[in-house]
Parts: C-alpha cells; sequence; structure tokens
C-alpha cells in the first residue's frame, strides 16, 4: 500500500510563487525553498502558467479578429440602410 504525499495548494499561493519567479526575477530554487515546496513542482506550475497565458492571448487576439469582421459587417449594414 503506497500513501500518496501530493499536497494541494491553492491557485492564490501558486500565484504568488510564481510572482516570486517570473515577475521579481528570483531563481526557481531558491523560490522552492523559501516556500518549502520542491524546485520540480514549482517549474511545473511556471512551465504551466506561461502555457495557459500563450492560450488566452491566442483567445484574446481570436475574438478581437472575430469582433472586427462584426464592425465591418455591421458598417456596411449600415450604409446600406442610409442608401
Amino acid at each position: 500500500m503506497t500513501i500518496s504525499t501530493a499536497r494541494h495548494y491553492s491557485i492564490d499561493f501558486q500565484y504568488q510563487v510564481i510572482s516570486e519567479v517570473k515577475e521579481h526575477n528570483r531563481l526557481l530554487s531558491d523560490v522552492a525553498k523559501q516556500y518549502g515546496i520542491s524546485a520540480k513542482t514549482l517549474y511545473k506550475w511556471v512551465k504551466h502558467s506561461d502555457t495557459h497565458k500563450n492560450e488566452t492571448r491566442s483567445e484574446i487576439v481570436s475574438e478581437i479578429a472575430h469582433l472586427q469582421q462584426k464592425i465591418t459587417q455591421l458598417n456596411q449594414q449600415l450604409q446600406t440602410m442610409a442608401s
């Protein structure tokens, strides 16, 4: 029988720790040691946050393109109605 040693950290805690690495330019290993988490866990969090950020940016860019098309379409309809 194996006992799980996995811990569950709150999202707020994860963001705080990731911020120490990314925004304050601290070494990942130092931050992990300070907060008592493994460097491997922190690395995964940082990597995931980068991936999530890129996905979010991609979704925003896609939404902007869609809205620009919609604006163009509505402007054309408005011009047609005004003629």
